[in-house]
């Protein structure tokens, strides 16, 4: 399988307004995040995705806004797209940690 070039990333936080917990608003979210050409990472804080496209990106967040079953939400998406350059978080963590000196200068 060919790996895709990613052009965006991004940082989707979806917040159910509610006394209780969470857990199981967030999961309806994340699952919907399953019906999408995407990537993601589950954070304590947030979800980072990342896609070849960045229309995907808006389809998928609306889908996990969507899926939250209350009757208030918040939700807040962050966008970086560079479609003339592959990017991925992974990339951005491991140059950090390079600065940290804390893996091989690649």
């Amino acid at each position: 399988m060919e790996e895709k070039l990613m052009t965006a990333i991004a940082r989707l936080e979806i917040i159910p307004i509610r006394e209780e917990h969470m857990s199981d608003q967030i999961a309806a979210a994340v699952d919907a995040l399953d019906q999408f050409d995407i990537s993601y990472e589950l954070t304590p804080m947030d979800t980072i995705i990342e896609a070849d496209d960045v229309s995907e990106i808006f389809d998928a967040a609306a889908a996990a806004h969507e899926a939250i079953d209350e009757d208030r939400t918040i939700t807040s998406l962050e966008i970086d797209h560079q479609p003339d350059r592959e990017q991925h978080t992974a990339d951005r963590v491991a140059t950090v940690e390079r600065e940290l000196g804390r893996t091989p200068q690649g």
